[in-house]
C-alpha cells in the first residue's frame, strides 16, 4: 500500500512538474493557435510524460492487483486459523468428555466389584450302583436320575475362588425294598478359573468374561435312607469332590458356571452294627448349572 501511495505521490508531481513546464518554459506550447507550431522538442517531452505516465498507470495496477491477492491469502489464513481455532477446541471438549467416560467408568467399577458373592446352584444327579451288604437288595442298590439344590457364599481372590456350600441332593433307589435317599453335604470348595484367551481361544470380540475352571472340595455328608416298609436311618460321614466347567461373567457383578462334578462318600453303616443296611462306594456324578452374584 506504501508503495502505492509513493508512486501515486510521484504521478502528481510529474504532473505538476509538466504543467509548470509547459506553462512557464520556453517549451510551453504557446496558446491558441500558435500552438500548432510546437517543436519537436516539445512534442517529445509531451510524448516522454504520457509514456511515463501510462507506465506508472500500469505499475499502480499492478501493485493494486498484488495487494488483492495479498489480501485475499491473508483472508484464506485467517479462515484457515478459525477453523484450526474451532477444531482445538471441539478436541478439548471430546477430550474432557472421554477423561469423564473413563473417571465414570472406573468409579462405576470399583463401586459395582465386590470380591464376596453368594450362589445357587441345580444339580441333575447319577448316584449309580452302591454295594449293598444285604441279599434282600441284591447286593446292588442303584438309583435313578436325581435332582439336588445348592446355596454357597465366597470370596474372589484373582482367578481363585473360595466357597462354603451347603447343598441337597435326592434319588430314588430301583432295588425292591429300598425307597429313596437324600444327601445333605456341607462342603468347602476351591475353585480356579483360567481365562479361554490363556489358551489361544478367542470367542467373540471380548473372550476375557470366559473361563475355564477346575474345583475340588471337602467336608461332610449325610445321607438318609428311606425303606419300602417304612423304616429310616441316617448317618453323617467324609465328603469330598471334584470337577470342571466354564464359566461366563454376564455383568461386573454376575456370572454364570457350567460345570461337571463327582462326589464320594464314606460308607454307610444303618442301624446297630449295620443290622438295617450298610452301603459302601457312596458316589455320584451330577451336571451343574450356577448363577453368582456379588454384592
Amino acid at each position: 500500500m506504501k508503495k502505492i501511495m509513493s508512486a501515486a505521490a510521484a504521478s502528481v508531481l510529474l504532473f505538476a512538474a509538466a504543467g509548470y513546464s509547459f506553462a512557464g518554459s520556453k517549451y510551453a506550447p504557446p496558446k491558441g493557435p500558435a500552438s500548432e507550431g510546437c517543436s519537436g522538442d516539445c512534442q517529445n517531452q509531451i510524448d516522454g510524460l504520457n509514456s511515463s505516465q501510462a507506465r506508472q498507470d500500469e505499475q499502480i495496477n499492478a501493485l493494486q492487483a498484488d495487494q488483492g491477492r495479498q489480501d485475499q491469502h491473508i483472508n484464506a489464513l485467517e479462515a484457515g486459523q478459525a477453523q484450526q481455532d474451532e477444531q482445538i477446541k471441539a478436541n478439548a471438549v471430546r477430550l474432557d468428555q472421554h477423561d469423564n467416560e473413563i473417571k465414570s467408568l472406573k468409579s462405576r467399577k470399583n463401586a459395582e466389584y465386590n470380591p464376596w458373592y453368594v450362589k445357587g446352584v441345580a444339580r441333575m444327579i447319577w448316584s449309580g450302583s452302591m454295594d449293598a451288604d444285604k441279599v434282600e437288595y441284591g447286593f446292588k442298590a442303584d438309583t435313578d436320575t436325581g435332582y439336588g439344590l445348592g446355596i454357597a457364599g465366597g470370596r474372589k481372590i484373582g482367578n481363585f475362588r473360595a466357597e462354603t456350600e451347603l447343598a441337597t441332593q435326592s434319588a430314588d433307589f430301583t432295588a425292591k425294598g429300598l425307597d429313596n435317599m437324600t444327601v445333605k453335604t456341607l462342603m468347602f470348595n476351591g475353585f480356579y478359573h483360567v481365562p479361554v484367551s490363556a489358551f489361544g481361544m478367542y470367542v467373540g470380540p471380548r473372550c476375557e468374561p470366559l473361563s475355564i475352571y477346575g474345583m475340588a472340595g471337602l467336608g461332610a455328608g449325610k445321607a438318609e435312607i428311606n425303606f419300602q416298609n417304612g423304616a429310616d436311618d441316617s448317618e453323617t460321614t467324609f465328603a469330598y469332590k471334584v470337577g470342571a466347567g466354564v464359566a461366563y461373567d454376564i455383568a461386573a457383578n454376575m456370572a454364570v458356571d457350567l460345570g461337571y462334578e463327582y462326589m464320594r462318600l464314606s460308607d454307610i453303616e444303618l442301624g446297630a452294627d449295620h443290622s438295617m443296611l450298610r452301603l459302601d462306594d457312596m458316589k455320584s456324578s451330577s451336571i451343574n448349572a450356577a448363577f453368582r452374584y456379588s454384592f
